[in-house]
């Protein structure tokens, strides 16, 4: 008996009914009205995917170059570093403009040592002294501008 009901009510619920037009027409106005206030940008879209497909790939060649310099560094670091040095020192032996370009490049490294000792000592000075030198430097210009507004109501009244 349990088993007829269901299977009424199922039937009940699945019969082809003509859907009512008001209804139907209020649910399409209402759909229009919904894409209309949101439409969808499929040119936009299309371009974020692409976007995001050369972006897989950059990183992923990104990582995969990493990760080769990473195990060529790991496995065979030494032996290289060995070979480029044997063959930095015949180059400097043997031309003499290379051994003056190597002698410039320790100059430019030197500097380079200078300029960021200097850049320690300036950001030193900087947080000890910063805050006070931004502060004089906030009332010179308050006060500057004060100032000259003062001057151009007095000049503006005498007129």
């Amino acid at each position: 008996m349990v088993m007829k009901e269901m299977d009424d009510l199922l039937k009940s619920v699945f019969q082809d009914k003509p859907i009512a037009q008001e209804p139907l027409q209020g649910m399409q106005a209402r759909i229009m009205e919904q894409i209309l206030a949101a439409p969808v940008d499929f040119q936009a879209k299309r371009l974020v995917r692409q976007r995001r497909k050369w972006g897989t790939i950059f990183l992923s060649g990104l990582f995969v170059l990493s990760l080769s310099l990473f195990l060529i560094n790991w496995f065979l670091g030494p032996w290289l570093g060995g070979g480029l040095n044997t063959f930095v020192l015949w180059l400097t032996a043997n031309i003499p403009m290379l051994a003056w370009l190597q002698n410039r490049w320790d100059w430019f490294l030197d500097t380079l040592a200078i300029l960021s000792n200097l850049k320690i000592g300036y950001q030193f000075l900087w947080q000890q002294y910063g805050l006070a030198v931004m502060g004089i430097l906030f009332s010179w210009v308050l006060f500057e501008g004060i100032r000259d507004k003062l001057n151009s109501t007095t000049i503006d009244g005498n007129s």
